[in-house]
């Protein structure tokens, strides 16, 4: 069983170059300030494992990837390892989002062949735990993503970093010192545009957002580093630095 959060049947913005079916999963351990799917973290909507299946297998003359999201796709690691692997013997990419919670599963999945993609989180500097937890709600996580990076970097698959931004809380000083920590990355660097009407309750009135224009200038700052750079925002989308 699979406690599911939704599925989009056909994206073109969630894998880049490809159309892809969007699966998320509930539940995460975290409780990020700024989480734009805070409805996932709770609550149970459980689905049989073959019944994706099916739905995978209908879409797959139309789609060529799959995006697992969430929440936290890792937290439901063993249906998520069975479901990767019916994706990928379908003939699929597989594409993963991650807070990078959970390293050794990252590593696990990608010795088995079963990421094409992964889509990494790193909300702020990895050297301010203070920042880190503050935005996440949660202790340790430094120590996990700096290993699920590890992990990537070494890994045989390709590797997008995200950051997502807001004032008063990850900006531009943040998004250079990751951007260094990062310098000679051969990814892909997003730094998203942060919605705070999309925030959880307790996250609202606590956030405000940067205008199109800052967040560029955020992406020149870090193609200093980082060779190829993007930004999502709500005006223009998803483009390159």
């Amino acid at each position: 069983m699979i406690n599911l959060g939704g599925i989009i049947d056909a994206s073109t913005l969630d894998y880049p170059g490809k159309v892809a079916m969007v699966i998320f999963f509930r539940g995460c351990p975290l409780r990020c300030i700024y989480c734009h799917n805070h409805r996932l973290l709770n609550g149970e909507d459980l689905v049989e494992e073959h019944t994706l299946e099916q739905k995978i297998q209908d879409a797959s003359p139309f789609i060529s990837a799959i995006v697992f999201s969430g929440g936290e796709p890792f937290l439901q690691s063993e249906p998520l390892l069975r479901l990767a692997s019916f994706a990928k013997n379908s003939g699929l990419l597989l594409g993963i989002e991650t807070s990078g919670y959970y390293p050794d599963r990252i590593n696990e999945f990608g010795k088995k062949g079963l990421i094409d993609t992964l889509f990494l989180d790193i909300k702020a500097p990895l050297s301010n735990t203070r920042l880190y937890e503050l935005i996440t709600g949660r202790k340790d996580v430094v120590r996990r993503v700096k290993a699920s990076l590890d992990h990537a970097l070494h890994a045989d698959f390709d590797l997008e970093i995200r950051t997502t931004v807001f004032r008063g809380l990850v900006g531009s000083e943040e998004v250079e010192a990751i951007a260094s920590f990062l310098s000679g990355f051969r990814g892909t660097y997003v730094i998203q545009e942060g919605v705070p009407d999309l925030a959880p309750e307790y996250g609202k009135g606590k956030l405000s957002g940067f205008s199109y224009d800052e967040i560029r200038e955020m992406g020149v700052i870090a193609s200093r580093y980082v060779d190829r750079v993007m930004i999502r925002t709500k005006e223009k989308g998803l483009e390159v630095v």
